[in-house]
C-alpha cells in the first residue's frame, strides 16, 4: 500500500524541497538503474515479483550535484538557513568521499579504509566479474563507469590484535607517552618481507571481494616458535594488503588496471601500512590535503549546484589537492609476489573447512556434514 519507495537520500531531498527525484548513484548503485540500457531492469523487477515497486519509485533520475528544487520555507526556518536555497542530489557516502579524493576520471580508484577497506574506481568501459560490484552506468560522473569491491575486515583485525594480545606493547606505550600503534610499527618495521613465513588471511568477518563468502574466516599459518608479536602484526598487515591486491587481480582480469590508489581513512595515517599496499600492488598511493573525503565530495557537489563551477571533474581540478604520493618498489614488489601467491592458494584449500566448522558452531550439523 505505499505510494513511494524511495531511498533515505530521496527522503532527505523531498524533505528538504517538496520534490520527488532520485540520485543516479542511488539508482545505479542499488536498484540497477542503467541509463545505457534504458533505466530499471523491468524483466529484473519482474522475475522477484517486485515489478510493482517500479511505478512507486522517484520518475525523475538526477545526476550528482544536479539541483533538484529549493529549500521550502518552514524547513529554511526550522534549519535557520535561507528559503529558496539551490538543493543539489547528493550519493552513497563512499561514493561521493571518492570524488572528495579526485577520483573523476578513468583509472584512478579510491580506497577508504578504517575498520574495513572500500574501494572504488572509474572507467571509461562497462566491466563485470562476480568478484565485484559494478560497473555502474553514470554513478558518479555521467559518462564514465564505476566499479566497487571492499573487504570487510581490515583496521578492525589491528585493533582486535592490538586490544587483545599486545598488553607488552601497550605497558610500552604507556611509559614513552606514545600510541600503542607507534610500538607495534617499530616493532614490525624491522621484520622482512613476508614476515619470516607468517602469512594471515584477513577474513575475520567472511570475504566481500572477490569471494562473496559469509562463512569465511581468517587464519594465521606458517607460524614458529621464533615468531614475535611484530612479526604477527606485520603480518596481519600485510595480508589485508594481500587481500587488497586479489580484488586488484581480479578487477586486471577484466581490463582495469588502476594507474592510482588514492587513499583517505585512519590506516592512511601509517607509512608502514601504506608502503606495504604501494609495494604489495605495485600502483602509487596518493594522500590528498583534505583527507575527509565525503565531507569535501559533499562540498564540491554543493560547488557544482550553486554554479560555482560547471561539472564535477572542474571542482575536483580545483578544490581536490595532492599532499604526497608514494611510488612502488619495484624490487619489494617482487620479493612481495611469493608471499600473494601463498595467500591467495589458502582459501581455496581451506574454504570447505571453514564451511563446516562454521555451521557446526551454528549448531547445524547436519548441513555441516553435507559439504
Amino acid at each position: 500500500n505505499a505510494k513511494h519507495i524511495c531511498d533515505c537520500g530521496d527522503w532527505l531531498l523531498h524533505r528538504l524541497t517538496g520534490e520527488w527525484a532520485t540520485s543516479i548513484n542511488f539508482a545505479s548503485s542499488k536498484y540497477f538503474y542503467d541509463r545505457d540500457a534504458g533505466g530499471y531492469p523491468e524483466s529484473l523487477y519482474d522475475a522477484v515479483d517486485a515489478g510493482d515497486l517500479l511505478e512507486k519509485f522517484p520518475k525523475d533520475v538526477l545526476d550528482l550535484g544536479t539541483v533538484a528544487g529549493e529549500l521550502r520555507r518552514d524547513v529554511a526556518e526550522e534549519m535557520g538557513l535561507k528559503a529558496g536555497t539551490p538543493v543539489a542530489v547528493g550519493g552513497v557516502d563512499a561514493h561521493v568521499g571518492a570524488l572528495g579524493l579526485g577520483v573523476v576520471e578513468p583509472g584512478k580508484m579510491a580506497i577508504i579504509t578504517g575498520s574495513s577497506h572500500v574501494m572504488i574506481g572509474q572507467l571509461n568501459e562497462p566491466i563485470h566479474d562476480p568478484g565485484f560490484w559494478g560497473a555502474y552506468t553514470d554513478a558518479m560522473i555521467p559518462g564514465q563507469y564505476t566499479v566497487e569491491a571492499g573487504q570487510a575486515s581490515t583496521g578492525s583485525i589491528v585493533a582486535w590484535f592490538k586490544n587483545q594480545f599486545a598488553g607488552d606493547a601497550a605497558a610500552e606505550a604507556k611509559r614513552r607517552g606514545v600510541d600503542t600503534y607507534d610500538v607495534l610499527t617499530e616493532l614490525a618495521h624491522d621484520i622482512p618481507i613476508g614476515s619470516d613465513g607468517l602469512i594471515v588471511l584477513d577474513y575475520f568477518q567472511g570475504n566481500r571481494s572477490p569471494y562473496t563468502d559469509p562463512l569465511a574466516r581468517g587464519m594465521m599459518w606458517g607460524l614458529t616458535l621464533s615468531h614475535t608479536p611484530g612479526h604477527v602484526f606485520r603480518a596481519i598487515i600485510e595480508g589485508i594488503c594481500y587481500g587488497t591486491e586479489n580484488i586488484l587481480r581480479t578487477m586486471r582480469g577484466q581490463d582495469f588496471e588502476p594507474r592510482l590508489n588514492v587513499v583517505s581513512g585512519g590506516p592512511a595515517k601509517s607509512d608502514l601500512w601504506m608502503r606495504m599496499h604501494a609495494d604489495v600492488s605495485n600502483v602509487p598511493i596518493a594522500f590528498t590535503k583534505v583527507s575527509e573525503g565525503p565531507v569535501l565530495g559533499s562540498a564540491m557537489l554543493a560547488a557544482v549546484g550553486a554554479g560555482i563551477y560547471p561539472d564535477i571533474q572542474t571542482a575536483a581540478a580545483n578544490m581536490v589537492h595532492t599532499a604526497d604520493t608514494i611510488e612502488p618498489d619495484p624490487e619489494r614488489h617482487e620479493e612481495y609476489r611469493f608471499y600473494v601467491e601463498r595467500y591467495l592458494e589458502a582459501y581455496p584449500q581451506m574454504k570447505e573447512l571453514m564451511h563446516k566448522t562454521v555451521r557446526h558452531e551454528a549448531g547445524d550439523d547436519e548441513a555441516a556434514e553435507a559439504v
